[in-house]
This record gives structure tokens, C-alpha cells and sequence, in this order.
């Protein structure tokens, strides 16, 4: 169908098009006429089958169709409409109303609006305007609505990005506040402790001075030797509880530090352990390569360290099994040093307070607390950290966790930015005894019962 250029000029800036349906041409010529200038375009059929045609290739609003019709009738091609073009809006035009055709119209078309012939122009022409303006607002209200939706999304993101981000934060906060609290209560404890070494060691040095001297004058085996003995003993173990306070309280310096090999310094801890050893069968696993590098250590410090641990270790293990000791280099060039054991664990309860000074799990009288203090104070000295991870029933690993520039100068360069010669590359074993070994699923390690990644044995 042809256009005036006064339609044409009506509908250049106005897409929507309405389509007028019915099998008398001087129907639609009227309807044309009435409409003509009205802000839409509007193109006609004669029939269903060439309404469907036309909507097929172009885009078409609203639809306004006849009842009756030879072909198919208003109803069948509405119904046809619906299940193709939904979003189009679908007025019937019939002067052979009744009460069935309208049931059939509401059911099964869900039509906009229902108009008899003879018409009125301006009926006709708000029910096109309305049917119009309802489809737009719907597609807006569509449009809005997948926006508001995209919106949501992003803002539940960004909500979720934000409580991420205020976890990390708040995280971070409560560790460094327990950083904090944990120094303050170290180096208070330390002031205390010094001063309550020194004010112990004369009298005690007193009391060890003379029963040594009176243990030498006797020759008899009486009850009085015995008893001389246990003051002996028990004054031994006070001066050791004298000394570990001292080492509390007492900072090494920068300039003690020398060049050591660990792997000798772990033997000369073995050797000074072997009588723990015997009569169990508790199998001691090293895994350092032959040339592992030499580290910059105060060695009298360090052995303290793995002394304590091992003895930890050793009272954790039952009568059989293995307790493992290696080396590492992590991806972020830091020395690890694990000591793995099979033992009991460590109740999640207690593990964030294994550091504290004085905190003790063993029976009064076998342990003063101090073990884990001391050597977490001298792997801090060193600019390194002592972490922990344990599982109950399954076993714990301590590791002594040092910065790469504990690497004697000469052997830095071997680090890289991988494993070195000389270290186990990370999580792996060095050989294939030591494989043999590591079969069994060890806890991986971490401070205060956190797991991390580079602690994987």
C-alpha cells in the first residue's frame, strides 16, 4: 500500500507501525482515511495468510483485524499472531459480535481491546493511541526492569567484594592487634624474667656448690646421700628453668651469627638426644641433600631451638614410628625447616597459646612452659617465624621458617627463584628412601592452626 508524503513526513520519527486486517478493501480504505493523521504508519492485509506474510518481513505494533473472514477468520489469525509476534498488541474489529466469539477472543488471544462496526472515529482512533502507549510502557517497564536486575548483580559483586574486603581488613587488623599484644606481653614477661634469673642463680649456685662438695666427702651410701642427690638433682633442674628464663629475657645480637651447617647442627642435637632413643622404635628421617647450603646462624640458639622441638616430638610419638626432619626452599626463597611427627597432635583449643610463656600441657614438675617461648623468640631474632599446624590423632609439624638472606653470601645465588642444589624442592622428597619414608599424609604446618601452603610436607 502507498503513502501521502503528509503520512510519510508524520511517521519519519515515529517507528510504530499498525497493521489493519479485513477482506473488503473499501473497509480498509475507510479506515486508511480515518487515520491518516494519526502519528503512526499504518499498512493493511486482506487476509490472514497475508498478515502473516507481511509481519514476516517487517516489524509491526498493533494489529487490527477483522472476525470474519474467508480464509481465517480474526480469532485464528490473532491466535497465530500471539504464538509469533507476543509483544504485538491485538484488537478485533467485528460487526457480527456475540458472546461466544468474544470468550474465544479473551481466552484465546488475550486481545487489547474489542470493537464493533460500524465504529466511532474517535474510539477507533484512542483505542490505537492507548494499545500503542500500553506496549511501549510495557517494553520500558521490560527494559527497566533487566537494567534494575544487571544493576543488582553488580551490586550484590560489589557488596560481596566489599565484605571480602572488610574480612581482610578486619582480619588482618586482629592479627596485627595480636601481634601487638603478643610483643607487649614478650617483652614484659622478658624485664620479669631476667630479674627473677638473676635474683635465683646466686642462691642456686650456692646450693648446687655444696651438695657437690658434701657429695664428695661421702663414701657410704645412706639415706643422707640420697637425699644429698635428689637436692642435687632438683636444684639442676631449677638452674635449667633459670637459664631458659634468662634466654627469654635476654636478645641475641646481629653479630653472634656465623656460618653453619644445619645439617651437622642437627646431628649434634641427635647425638645429645640418644638416650631419649633407646628402647624405642622411633626411626629418625633426615631429608637435607649432601650439599645443602651453609645458613647464617647463632648456632648455640638454633640448637636450642631443635633440641626443644625434638624433645616436643619425642614425648608426642608412642613407642614406634618415625619423627621426620628437612630441609626446604619455598617459591618465595624462604629456608624452611620441618620437624613432623606421628604423635597425639595438638587440640585446636590450645594451639593458638603453645607460644605463650609458661603454658604447658606436661605434668607439674616435667616441663617449666618455656620450650616454645624461648625458640620462638630466637627464630623471630633471626628474621624468621615459627609456625605450627597440627591434627589430633594424626600427628604436628613445627617449622623454623628463615628469610633468604639467612643463606651464607656465597650461596645465595644458588636460591633463585627455585629450589636450590642442596634443598628439597617443596613438598617433595629428596631420594627414594626418603620417599619410601613419606608415604603417609603428614598435617601441613602453620601458625596457630592455619594452614599454609608452603608448609606442605
Amino acid at each position: 500500500m502507498e503513502f501521502t508524503t503528509e503520512q510519510d513526513d508524520r511517521i519519519k520519527n515515529d517507528p510504530a507501525t499498525v497493521l489493519l486486517v479485513d477482506d473488503e478493501e473499501n473497509v480498509l480504505r475507510s479506515l486508511t482515511r480515518v487515520l491518516r493523521r494519526e502519528p503512526y504508519r499504518i499498512v493493511t492485509a486482506m487476509s490472514g495468510p497475508e498478515a502473516l506474510e507481511l509481519l514476516s518481513r517487517e516489524p509491526v505494533q498493533m494489529i487490527v483485524s477483522d472476525q470474519r473472514m474467508p480464509e481465517m477468520t480474526g480469532i485464528e489469525l490473532l491466535t497465530r499472531v500471539r504464538e509469533l509476534h507476543p509483544d504485538i498488541v491485538r484488537v478485533i474489529l467485528t460487526g457480527y459480535s456475540d458472546l461466544k466469539t468474544a470468550e474465544d477472543a479473551i481466552n484465546q488471544v488475550e486481545i487489547y481491546r474489542f470493537l464493533n462496526k460500524p465504529w466511532q472515529e474517535e474510539d477507533i482512533k484512542s483505542t490505537i493511541r492507548q494499545g500503542l502507549d500500553k506496549r511501549r510502557l510495557e517494553l520500558e517497564n521490560r527494559t527497566m526492569l533487566k537494567t534494575i536486575e544487571e544493576q543488582n548483580r553488580q551490586l550484590k559483586k560489589y557488596n560481596e567484594k566489599l565484605e571480602e574486603m572488610v574480612e581482610d581488613r578486619t582480619r588482618d587488623r586482629r592479627e596485627t592487634q595480636a601481634q601487638l599484644i603478643q610483643s607487649e606481653k614478650m617483652a614484659s614477661l622478658g624485664v620479669l624474667a631476667g630479674g627473677v634469673a638473676h635474683e635465683l642463680n646466686n642462691p642456686l649456685g650456692g646450693i648446687l656448690g655444696i651438695t657437690q662438695l658434701m657429695l664428695m666427702e661421702r663414701e657410704d651410701e645412706d639415706q643422707l646421700t640420697q637425699d644429698l642427690r635428689t637436692i642435687h638433682k632438683a636444684a639442676l633442674h631449677c638452674s635449667e628453668i633459670v637459664k631458659n628464663l634468662l634466654g627469654f629475657a635476654r636478645k641475641s645480637e646481629q653479630k653472634s651469627r656465623e656460618r653453619t651447617s644445619l645439617p651437622e647442627l642437627v646431628d649434634e642435637v641427635l647425638l645429645l638426644l640418644g638416650h631419649l632413643f633407646r628402647g624405642k622404635q622411633i626411626e629418625i628421617v633426615k631429608e637435607f641433600a649432601p650439599d645443602f647450603p651453609p645458613l647464617l646462624l647463632n648456632p648455640p640458639q638454633i640448637k636450642q631451638v631443635l633440641l626443644n622441638l625434638l624433645v616436643n616430638a619425642h614425648q608426642a610419638m608412642a613407642d614406634e614410628g618415625a619423627i621426620r626432619i628437612r630441609g626446604l626452599l619455598t617459591p618465595k626463597g624462604q629456608i624452611a625447616i620441618d620437624i613432623i611427627d606421628r604423635g597425639k597432635g595438638i587440640p585446636r583449643t590450645i594451639i593458638d597459646k603453645i607460644f605463650d610463656p609458661f603454658f604447658t600441657t606436661k605434668p607439674q614438675g616435667e616441663g617449666t612452659g618455656l620450650g616454645l617461648s624461648v625458640s620462638y623468640r630466637i627464630v623471630k631474632e633471626h628474621g624468621g617465624k615459627l609456625l605450627a599446624s597440627s591434627e589430633e590423632g594424626k600427628g604436628t609439624c613445627m617449622r623454623i621458617l628463615l628469610p633468604p638472606n639467612a643463606i651464607a653470601a656465597e650461596d645465595q645465588s644458588k636460591s633463585g627463584n627455585g629450589p636450590a642444589t642442596g634443598f628439597a624442592a617443596e613438598g617433595r622428597p629428596l631420594n627414594n628412601q626418603s620417599a619410601e619414608k613419606s608415604r603417609s599424609a603428614w598435617p601441613e604446618a602453620g601458625r596457630k592452626g592455619e594452614s599454609h601452603e608452603e608448609t606442605k610436607p
